[in-house]
């Protein structure tokens, strides 16, 4: 017989205790003997909580579980509708193109109704209740947010647009080197009105802060880039279609553009030499490229006329007179607006024709664009693709042909060709294109810009605002709020060496003043990588001839170091890869260049070394780290 105590302890040692599964200790007598008084322990504490908190616990997971396996249908769900909207928006853009307007405005209503079956998924219980959990409630919020958007989107912008274009056939908007203007005029008014939204929804997007759940950050990043670039472009809509109208010449003008072919294999703190240069025209829309010829043909023309466009007192202190009067010249500076204006001036007084603009291009904007398009053949055979163009027009080139008795012919010859052949089929291919392509080919022009392959220069003031504004126009930093350090080189080696060229700069830790400004400890690297050997058995016309050269790997550059606005530079020494004999000795010069405080110097690097440039630049603090900008080198 058992006896329950209310002690805490039993009393007799004879006895066996144990804890039963009711919590209460059972006291069993002797076996055979009477049992003891009964009397009832209650267990204190936790004790008295630690099954039905166990319970409440296995609960809760039980219903995180259900939580989360309800909630990851619904995820699946909604991408199966996100999957079902992208193929009814690519049925509607075959629509858009081809004209088939009742087919487009019953697609328009389709994909309308399944981004508004999203929107109310992500709005629904499950959703809403998601959005206050933490870890992924940013990513509940986020969802919620786009899928507002792109019901906006689609009810106020794609909608009355598609009601307005529906049976104009787009695919005729571009047919190899025409634009419609025409067409494109017609589009102006629809597109005007629905661009508030779009802008709007744009920005909104912009603004999410990414989470933690891969699909839904993959459809934010997927929808940000081409939102804000449409919104950058739509944001004056108005503006944008007249001035892409008088670009185009519209209403029978001609408007006439300079193409600079450069390479950066002869590095200039714009690019690079402007090896062939050609030119498009526009009437109407219609464009006629003429053949690229040989920068130095045009540098006869340019010095027969006895003309040198105008330039600044600074620009001819650092870059001396061949800015002007040379028309390889125009590019020795890293400010392109000052290369298109010089181009012009050039232009004009040697061909008689009205400049409206000038376009440079190097290899590797060009090796990018035939990646869209496909490769050319050049005239000796050799495929020139979007994998080997930069090193096939900037060093394999050289390799084959060198220097002869006619010169370097072929070398002009084959980059003339590649040239016009890949902006020839640049425009041919443009008719063909679907939206997809434009868009790649969008974000290929905005990258190039980004890093001064592609530049553009346009005559009116409204026109290179806009170039501007999308980072086409190679200027120089403008804004005292976005700090721009330059470190730029113009090739002195008379050669295609720089294909071994590597620039870097090593930006140190900010000393703070007691003025407000900080000092940054910089170092600015130019390495030479050619081998040793290499140098020897390359062609001269890559090596260069400058007298100045300590062997035939010694690499000579005339360097900028540019500080930005309303910054200095101090302390600044060169330290040469070697000592340089006393006739290539060139004092480091210092002055101000279009406002900012900037330093000159020659320096030299043969094989394997490693000139480089020590200095302190001071500047307000508050201002932020500065962007280091370098002269665009042949590596991508």
């Amino acid at each position: 017989m058992a006896a329950h105590f209310k002690d805490s302890k039993p009393v007799s040692s004879d006895n066996d205790s144990f804890a039963n599964d009711t919590g209460y200790f059972d006291v069993v007598g002797p076996a055979g003997g009477d049992a003891f008084v009964d009397h009832t322990i209650r267990p204190r504490g936790w004790r008295a909580w630690r099954r039905p908190l166990s319970y409440l616990i296995g609960l809760l997971i039980i219903l995180a579980i259900a939580f989360t396996i309800v909630f990851g249908i619904s995820v699946v769900r909604l991408l199966g509708d996100i999957d079902t909207a992208k193929t009814q928006a690519m049925n509607l853009e075959q629509s858009l193109l081809y004209g088939d307007g009742d087919l487009a405005r019953q697609q328009t209503t389709e994909l309308t109704s399944t981004l508004e079956s999203v929107h109310d998924k992500v709005h629904g219980k499950v959703w809403s209740i998601a959005s206050f959990v933490p870890f992924v409630g940013r990513d509940v919020r986020n969802a919620q947010t786009l899928a507002d958007c792109i019901c906006d989107l689609s009810q106020n912008a794609l909608t009355p647009l598609v009601d307005n274009v529906a049976g104009v056939r787009l695919a005729d908007l571009v047919e190899e080197r025409s634009v419609n203007t025409a067409m494109l005029g017609s589009l102006r008014a629809p597109v005007v009105a629905v661009s508030p939204v779009l802008v709007a929804n744009a920005r909104t997007v912009a603004a999410l802060e990414p989470g933690v759940i891969p699909p839904i950050n993959d459809k934010l990043a997927l929808l940000r880039t081409p939102l804000n670039d449409a919104a950058d472009l739509l944001e004056d809509a108005d503006l944008l279609f007249g001035m892409l109208l008088d670009i185009l010449g519209d209403g029978g003008q001609t408007r006439t553009y300079v193409l600079l072919a450069q390479t950066n294999a002869e590095i200039r703190a714009g690019g690079g030499f402007p090896g062939s240069v050609g030119m498009v025209q526009v009437t109407d829309g219609q464009a006629t490229l003429s053949e690229f010829h040989s920068v130095s043909e045009v540098q006869g023309i340019v010095r027969d006329n006895g003309f040198g466009a105008a330039i600044g007192e600074d620009e001819l202190t650092a870059f001396g007179d061949v800015l002007s009067n040379d028309a390889a010249g125009p590019t020795l500076t890293p400010n392109f607006v000052r290369s298109g204006e010089i181009i012009k001036q050039q232009w004009e007084n040697a061909y008689g024709y009205t400049v409206n603009g000038a376009i440079a291009m190097d290899p590797i904007f060009l090796q990018r664009v035939l990646a869209l398009t496909g490769g050319v053949v050049a005239f000796d055979g050799t495929e020139v693709n979007g994998e080997n163009a930069a090193a096939e027009l900037m060093n394999n080139v050289y390799l084959r042909y060198g220097y002869d008795d006619d010169g370097n012919s072929e070398e002009d010859l084959f980059f003339n060709d590649v040239a016009h052949q890949a902006f020839a089929k640049l425009l041919d291919t443009m008719g063909s294109f679907e939206l997809d392509a434009f868009a790649k080919l969008w974000q290929t022009v905005r990258q190039s810009g980004a890093d001064h392959r592609f530049q553009v220069w346009m005559a009116d003031g409204a026109q290179q605002s806009f170039v501007s504004r999308f980072g086409f126009a190679g200027e120089i930093q403008k804004d005292v709020a976005a700090p721009e350090l330059g470190v730029y080189a113009n090739d002195n080696t008379w050669s295609k060496i720089c294909w071994y060229l590597d620039i870097d700069v090593d930006l140190g830790v900010p000393t703070h003043n007691d003025d407000g400004t900080g000092t940054y400890p910089v170092t600015a690297h130019f390495r030479n990588n050619i081998g040793a050997n290499e140098a020897f058995l390359v062609p001269d016309y890559i090596t260069g001839g400058n007298p100045l050269k300590r062997d035939v790997s010694d690499m000579i550059e005339t360097i900028y170091l540019m500080a930005p606005i309303e910054a200095t530079i101090t302390d600044y020494e060169v330290h040469q890869d070697a000592p340089l004999p006393q006739e290539a000795i060139v004092p480091d010069e210092h002055f101000t260049l279009y406002g900012r405080d900037t330093w000159r110097s020659r320096i030299q690097i043969m094989s394997g070394g490693d000139t480089y440039v020590t200095f302190s630049l001071t500047m307000p603090l508050d201002l932020g780290e500065p962007e280091v900008r370098t002269s665009p080198q042949c590596r991508d």
